[in-house]
């Protein structure tokens, strides 16, 4: 599976096979500013500095020209590494980590969650199916 670098942080995370680099590093938990996720805005070009990409689908020119593919901008939401690859992020851009919910098993058999962000917390709470409370 290629392992992705994330310049100028040099965060690793890996993708699994054909997975597009936006996709792995979403599930890693990463986030960056992105559009469409389709191939339609550009919002999502990173620079490609090692390694190699392939697109499954054709991008259109207007969105990602020849020139900038020949300087190394490819599409995250498109691009499926093939090897190891290190990318940098736009300029203005910044790698942000996003924390899933922390669980944990309650005495009552309740599974409780949480997370704040922007002041506003969510909880989520489901029983067992064993029955026992």
């Amino acid at each position: 599976m290629p392992e992705v670098t994330i310049l100028p942080d040099g965060i690793r995370a890996t993708a699994d096979q054909n997975e597009t680099l936006l996709r792995a590093l979403g599930r890693a938990g990463l986030r960056y500013r992105v559009g469409c996720r389709r191939g339609g805005c550009g919002i999502c070009k990173v620079r490609l500095l090692l390694g190699e990409v392939r697109y499954e689908r054709p991008i259109a020119a207007s969105v990602l020209s020849d020139d900038e593919q020949v300087e190394g901008i490819c599409l995250s939401c498109r691009a499926v590494p093939i090897t190891n690859v290190v990318i940098e992020l736009q300029e203005g851009d910044r790698l942000r980590r996003v924390l899933g919910f922390a669980y944990r098993k309650a005495a009552t058999g309740l599974i409780t969650g949480g997370m704040q962000a922007a002041g506003v917390t969510v909880s989520i709470e489901t029983s067992t199916t064993d029955g026992k409370e």
